[in-house]
């Protein structure tokens, strides 16, 4: 049962029922920005889960996801900019190996990310 206060409970009962939406927007997204199509989702394996690709996941709705000096901006960002963000942080994770790496490459990615997804990446830096 979804707990309507719960902002995770709410962003992933909103992320269920407008899920094909949300892929597909997010999909058309990363084509925009020359993702290539082989790391746009990701793929199941017997026994686990091992992503292979870029995901965009119900967090990108929850307006409490980050810590730290990140979660004000993150809570006053619009949905476009979270979800540019959160490309543009698996991108370079999948460019640079690690999450650290990430940190510090997403705000100066060279995708077309809004200017707002970048104010989000340079606010996840931040502790």
């Amino acid at each position: 049962m979804v707990n309507p206060e719960d902002p995770a409970d709410h962003a992933e009962d909103f992320a269920r029922r407008f899920a094909d939406d949300i892929d597909l927007y997010c999909a058309q997204r990363m084509k925009s920005f020359g993702i290539p199509d082989h790391l746009i989702g990701a793929e199941e394996r017997t026994g686990g889960h091992i992503t292979r690709g870029i995901t965009v996941n119900s967090g990108v709705l929850n307006p409490i996801l980050l810590k730290g000096k990140g979660r004000r901006v993150w809570a006053l960002s619009n949905l476009r900019d979270r979800i540019d963000a959160v490309i543009a942080h698996e991108w370079e994770e999948y460019r640079h190996d690690t999450h650290e790496a990430a940190l510090k490459q997403a705000p100066r990615t060279a995708l077309p990310i809004t200017d707002g997804a970048r104010r989000i990446l340079r606010a996840m830096r931040k502790p």
